[in-house]
């Protein structure tokens, strides 16, 4: 099942999409969840990381779609972002938050599928990236995009995710070698940073998902050349 949020305050657009989406469940081996939004403050003010696809307006009312676009990701740089809008000047500014494609209004449900067919495809690999984790009280699966940071505390792993805390009686070491990406990396002995998340650089610390950090004096250079080639891999 494929987790489908519509950000678009035309309803007849909405229902456009959903019909779409409908058609190919008719025509191909797809199946949909979908979660409509009206507003960008409202999509934004109940967003949980567990969405696949995002078809969202550009000249939505109060927060237009670039604003909300760049609010989501910070909460979450993997999700799938495809811009449904009749505004194609704005097509450039779609590298700024990573979107996927745009599709132009009036939408041609042929055009539309051939697109939604190549995103669908990209959502397998999210399926497959999550990390169960084995709290005091139970066992949980979080998405590993959803992580912000690790952080050691004693003889436990403080995961720092967007969806809240949990603290797993581990080592940063095994905590690491089960999540396994490239785009985790140490900023000091305690803390284990996604670098997807990384907001700003200072001398000393380093700003993850709205947290502070500090970057300790033997981490920092391998961490800010890490950065910095993650940072020209997005470019």
């Amino acid at each position: 099942m494929i987790q489908i949020a519509i950000v678009e305050d035309d309803a007849a657009e909405r229902q456009r999409i959903g019909q779409c989406l409908s058609y190919l469940e008719q025509t191909e081996n797809l199946h949909f969840s979908i979660t409509e939004f009206s507003t960008g403050t409202a999509f934004i003010g109940n967003y949980r990381p567990d969405y696949d696809i995002v078809f969202m307006d550009i000249d939505l009312p109060g927060m237009d779609g670039m604003e909300t676009a760049k609010e989501l990701r910070k909460m979450d740089p993997t999700v799938i972002l495809i811009f449904v809008t009749n505004m194609a000047q704005y097509a450039i500014q779609g590298y700024e938050v990573d979107a996927m494609d745009f599709i132009l209004k009036p939408i041609n449900k042929y055009s539309f599928a051939m697109k939604v067919k190549r995103a669908a495809a990209r959502t397998t690999r999210r399926a497959d990236d999550y990390v169960t984790l084995r709290t005091e009280r139970e066992s949980r699966n979080v998405r590993i995009a959803a992580i912000k940071y690790l952080e050691v505390t004693g003889h436990y792993v403080v995961f720092h995710t967007t969806e809240g805390n949990f603290t797993e009686y581990t080592t940063l070491k095994e905590a690491y070698g089960r999540i396994n990406r490239e785009f985790f990396v140490h900023c000091s002995r305690s803390f284990l940073v996604n670098l997807q998340y990384v907001e700003s650089v200072n001398k000393d610390t380093v700003t993850v998902g709205g947290e502070e950090l500090n970057i300790s004096r033997p981490q920092r250079r391998s961490f800010l050349a890490a950065m910095s080639e993650y940072m020209g891999g997005r470019r």
